[in-house]
């Protein structure tokens, strides 16, 4: 029973890097300019996080994006030129290491009724989706340190630096 939990326990970690993983895909291709990457480009830099430009670091510059820039940059080895497939590789990886460490679960109880399964399975989907909105919507969202100053001025009056 042990190890049913802890097989079970690891594929939901997984699962859940899974959702992050997703969810910083997806910041990155629909809301760049609102994520927290475009706040600091010296640790995030937009020529590895940016997708409206990185995608060209797949291709030897100067060859019309027709040469690769090294041996499997566009195939197995796209994972390292851009954040956006970086993430994705791990969303696949982990996603597939969840799914092994279930079924390595299921193996020390094999009778265990399909009615404990399915609790199972929403508790995973439920996770992912919780996490990959926590991390979406909040924890990669870039926040305006001075959107309350701004909202607050009188009459919307303008800022100081805009006078």
């Amino acid at each position: 029973m042990i190890g049913f939990i802890l097989f079970s326990v690891l594929s939901l970690m997984f699962i859940m890097l899974s959702g992050v993983s997703e969810a910083i895909m997806d910041k990155l291709q629909f809301h760049w300019e609102k994520s927290i990457f475009v706040i600091n480009p010296t640790k995030y830099n937009p020529l590895f996080w940016n997708p409206t430009i990185s995608w060209k670091n797949k291709w030897k510059e100067g060859t019309d994006y027709k040469v690769e820039k090294f041996r499997g940059s566009t195939s197995i080895f796209v994972f390292t030129t851009d954040a956006w497939h970086l993430f994705k590789f791990f969303k696949n990886t982990t996603m597939f290491l969840a799914i092994f460490f279930a079924m390595v679960a299921i193996t020390f109880n094999p009778f265990i009724p399909i009615m404990y399964l399915i609790p199972l399975v929403v508790l995973a989907r439920t996770s992912y989706g919780l996490i990959f909105t926590l991390f979406f919507n909040n924890i990669l969202h870039m926040v305006d340190p001075f959107l309350y100053i701004k909202n607050r001025r009188p009459n919307g009056g303008k800022a100081n630096n805009e006078i």
